[in-house]
């Protein structure tokens, strides 16, 4: 554990010795014209007096200004370490508007894409900029707790609605998909049976994460994971590897598979007809194939 640094030895490290030492002699230069300025013979001597009056006048201001200007270089330090620690934790920036963060690094995204999710509503903001990287050449993976799973239905309930976004996003992957000729194995959803604690998106070497927060928002919904902070973590720290350890621990444990040729015949079959949720979810259950064991790497 580190040992707190005490007032002295910050002054140090934070390479503030001589601005305090300037601000010490200015004080016993003030103290000593204040004592001068006391002295009868001096006092009464009119050109004497209204030196010593002007120069202890000018030394207070001074050492004020020294003062103020090592209160704010001391508070800028602090800061500093802050911000250095938490760079050296493993977070880069802090971000309130993941959607934006997610557009502007999917701009130029040409080698990996990893999303998590239950309902996908982020993502299914986002499918035309996931289209875009794939055609660039991006592969893709996709965790999702899908409604059917015991795990969704103990955060979201039985009535959310979400299997239209699902629709949208996987039609975006799929047709990106065929136009690039690319194979499962490189653009692959997965789906599990246990709750996702971390909204996580990778984009080429750029982790994006946040927490899944169970607050309600003033319409009595669940409050999103875009809704609070994400960060963005510094490559190869200890958090980054945390991370993307759990993502490949979920992805490892995953329960079903999406499949591209079934999920395109459900998806006609549901564009043309007119069918309620619940016929959509088992529709979506039957594009998927039951993963024995896990065999493919991340």
């Amino acid at each position: 554990m580190h040992r707190k640094l005490n007032i002295r030895e910050k002054i140090k490290a934070y390479k503030l010795r001589a601005h305090v030492w300037v601000a010490v002699i200015t004080f016993v230069i003030f103290i000593l014209s204040l004592i001068a300025y006391q002295i009868p013979a001096l006092r009464d001597h009119d050109f004497i007096s209204n030196i010593l009056l002007a120069l202890f006048t000018s030394l207070l201001v001074t050492i004020f200004t020294l003062l103020a200007d090592i209160i704010v270089n001391y508070n800028n330090h602090k800061n500093e370490e802050f911000l250095e620690d938490l760079h050296l934790f493993g977070i880069q920036n802090l971000h309130r508007d993941k959607k934006k963060v997610l557009k502007s690094l999917l701009s130029y995204c040409d080698s990996m894409i990893w999303i998590s999710g239950y309902r996908l509503i982020l993502t299914c903001e986002l499918k035309k900029d996931i289209y875009d990287s794939i055609l660039r050449g991006a592969d893709l993976k996709a965790i999702i707790c899908p409604p059917w799973s015991d795990a969704f239905k103990m955060v979201y309930g039985s009535n959310e609605k979400v299997v239209d976004n699902y629709l949208k996003v996987f039609y975006a992957i799929n047709k990106a998909r065929k136009e690039t000729g690319k194979n499962g194995e490189q653009i692959e959803v997965v789906f599990v049976d246990k709750p996702i604690f971390s909204d996580t998106y990778r984009v080429d070497q750029c982790l994006i994460t946040g927490p899944y927060m169970h607050n309600r928002d003033p319409e009595f919904r669940r409050l999103m994971a875009k809704d609070f902070f994400s960060y963005n973590i510094v490559r190869e720290s200890d958090l980054y590897k945390i991370v993307k350890t759990e993502y490949e621990t979920l992805y490892s444990e995953a329960k079903w598979r999406l499949n591209w040729d079934k999920f395109e015949i459900i998806y006609n079959e549901i564009e043309a007809g007119d069918k309620r949720e619940s016929e959509k979810i088992d529709d979506l259950i039957s594009s998927c194939e039951e993963i024995k064991v896990m065999d493919t790497a991340v």
